[in-house]
């Protein structure tokens, strides 16, 4: 993306969700950017790795060199997947938040999503990762995971509404893929989910993926 002002450029860098670097990874990646003199790099809110301030064909280099240390995204997955530490980490995570994430980023669907899907998964109540205001939102409690979906932080901001709860691992996630099964289909072009939930409601969407 351009900054018309300076003709710079920053780039997000895919495959580097969650936030989650091992030490001797995140070394040979301070390496690759200092080798580039990148002006500033930052970790952005949705715990991805930003680039900024490069000319596009020394991030073009970079990005070639960052390959190794990025994983395979899903051509028609989610755009990222936020995650906590959860409680190997966190005195206060209940469930394995970062566990969920990566079988989160592992789904493909058949065809792309309407817009961009962002996901928030919280391995407690305090909902770190703000998973009230994504468009697939999780969160830990005693009783299982409760699931959210619709949520939206942007200037048009939305809280999702609660699918379900009480999940165990299993359920949550074959529950999120009903969820964006349902608005992969459903969703006008371009609708975010926060837009299409307003417009279909949470009862009927409730009837489609829990048959309720």
């Amino acid at each position: 993306m351009s900054d018309d002002n300076n003709k710079k450029t920053f780039s997000v860098i895919p495959g580097l969700n969650m936030g989650l670097f091992a030490p001797k990874d995140l070394e040979q990646i301070l390496k690759i950017i200092n080798k580039y003199d990148v002006p500033a790099a930052k970790i952005t809110s949705s715990q991805r790795l930003s680039v900024l301030g490069m000319d596009k064909g020394g991030m073009d280099e970079l990005q070639k060199e960052l390959e190794a240390h990025i994983r395979e995204t899903p051509e028609n997955g989610v755009t990222y997947v936020q995650a906590c530490p959860g409680p190997k980490w966190c005195k206060f995570g209940i469930r394995d938040s970062l566990s969920l994430g990566r079988q989160l980023e592992k789904i493909s669907m058949g065809k792309p999503f309407k817009a961009k899907v962002k996901v928030g998964v919280a391995g407690c109540r305090m909902c770190c990762t703000e998973p009230y205001i994504r468009d697939l939102g999780i969160f830990a409690s005693k009783k299982g995971w409760t699931l959210v979906f619709g949520g939206n932080g942007g200037n048009n901001a939305r809280i999702g509404d609660i699918v379900e709860t009480g999940l165990n691992d299993e359920e949550v996630l074959a529950l999120a893929q009903k969820c964006l099964k349902v608005y992969q289909e459903e969703a006008n072009p371009h609708s975010r989910s926060a837009r299409f939930m307003e417009r279909f409601g949470i009862e009927a969407f409730k009837k489609q993926v829990l048959g309720k």
